[in-house]
């Protein structure tokens, strides 16, 4: 690499947007100001637009349609609006990389809305956290991509190991999620957020990581939506050698989970 593990971490992650700055302000207090908030997303016309995309997405079920931010706000909640706009802001946040940069992050967006309908389906947790789990999963392939000699190469190899991890920290002295972790950190999201991403490609121990349950539930999900990008694109699949455990995690059999992988496929995709 020509730049150092510390370099990277301290200079070439993309720094915190200042809107999401102003938004978690306004998340803090203890009457948030839904006009305020709708304001702060409406000054961006492409982040007032994707936000209302994603709020009329298969996946998020409203069953109405949205026509703008201050219904999106509304209908889906702060909470859930903090995590699209902070997804949306991440994929900005990244210049360059080209047609896998894009793939990237259509992958980041597809498993991100799946994890959010399945934690919707069971109940298993907050929604918006799975949604931004998603997102954040792989946002350090990202900056490998554009920052680490040859990496662009090997990338189409390392998406289809069960854990590229060892052969990211050979080849460049660190791997992809120390960085995503990172920058969750410095973008302030919780600390449940970082530590699933962390434990994620060590789905096949899921049971005895010694993880917080929300953590697990988050690791649980990631599993099931990158099961489903894999059955949505036709590749390799590893879900026989962790289905059992994910399944108990969710509080679910593998059937009830063949079930709901069935439902999520069927549904229309987003224009």
């Amino acid at each position: 690499m020509s730049t150092t593990t510390d370099e990277i971490l301290q200079t070439e992650l993309p720094a915190k947007p200042a809107v999401l700055s102003r938004l978690g302000v306004e998340m803090q207090q203890e009457d948030p100001d839904f006009a305020r908030v709708s304001e702060l997303i409406g000054a961006d016309v492409g982040l007032a637009s994707a936000v209302v995309k994603i709020a009329n997405s298969p996946y998020v079920g409203l069953g109405r349609r949205i026509a703008s931010v201050q219904q999106a706000v509304i209908y889906l909640g702060l909470s859930e609006v903090f995590g699209v706009v902070t997804g949306l802001l991440l994929r900005r946040s990244f210049k360059g990389g080209g047609a896998q940069m894009e793939q990237l992050w259509d992958a980041a967006a597809r498993r991100a809305g799946f994890m959010s309908w399945l934690a919707r389906q069971l109940r298993a947790t907050n929604a918006d956290r799975a949604y931004t789990c998603g997102l954040f999963e792989d946002c350090g392939m990202a900056v490998l991509l554009l920052r680490a000699p040859g990496y662009a190469q090997a990338l189409p190899e390392l998406l289809c190991m069960p854990n590229p991890r060892e052969t990211e920290r050979q080849v460049h002295g660190l791997d992809h999620v120390i960085l995503s972790q990172a920058l969750i950190r410095a973008w302030g999201l919780p600390e449940v957020i970082a530590l699933a991403v962390k434990c994620h490609h060590d789905v096949t121990e899921l049971e005895s990581l010694a993880i917080a349950p929300e953590a697990r539930t988050l690791v649980a999900l990631s599993a099931f939506g990158n099961e489903a990008l894999r059955r949505q694109d036709g590749v390799e699949t590893h879900w026989p050698a962790h289905a059992d455990q994910v399944a108990r995690v969710l509080g679910r059999s593998p059937d009830d989970l063949e079930s709901q992988f069935e439902e999520l496929l069927s549904l229309p995709v987003a224009a």
